[in-house]
């Protein structure tokens, strides 16, 4: 009777554990590079997701006189079914690009100095290089 309570107290110190160090490694400032902005995401998953929500808003038009009756079903079957993948595809990804950016904001506010530093960059320019600095949304 005690080997199974043993073994459960045992597996929850170590789930336990691996938690906190997971929550301790992602709050360290020299941790390594600063969390993913998300950006990619974000506009990838905005233009896949309008162009299919246009897609799917405009496919009605293929049941109109536009388009001759033998090809009205290919129509309004091809429009749904590209329309569907692309939001299928697109609202994930910008779900997913809402979720880094929030974290990467997050981490940015978090640890403002080290923020502040890879803001800072190194342009080069005809008579050398330029420090720069880069602010986004």
């Amino acid at each position: 009777m005690k080997a199974p309570l043993a073994v459960l107290v045992s597996v929850a110190v170590t789930f336990t554990s691996t938690s906190a160090l997971a929550q301790d490694g992602g709050l360290d400032p020299l941790n390594g590079k600063p969390p993913p902005t998300g950006t990619g995401m974000l506009v990838a998953g905005s233009i896949l997701t309008g162009v299919g929500a246009v897609n799917l808003l405009t496919s009605p038009l293929c049941k109109t006189s536009m388009i001759p009756r033998d090809t009205q079903d290919v129509c309004l079957g091809s429009s749904l079914a590209i329309g569907g993948a692309l939001a299928a595809v697109g609202l994930p990804l910008l779900f997913v690009g809402i979720s880094r950016h929030n974290n990467y904001v997050e981490w940015k506010r978090q640890h403002r100095a080290v923020a502040l530093l890879t803001d800072l960059g190194v342009a080069p320019t005809p008579d050398g290089a330029t420090l720069t600095w880069s602010a986004s949304f």
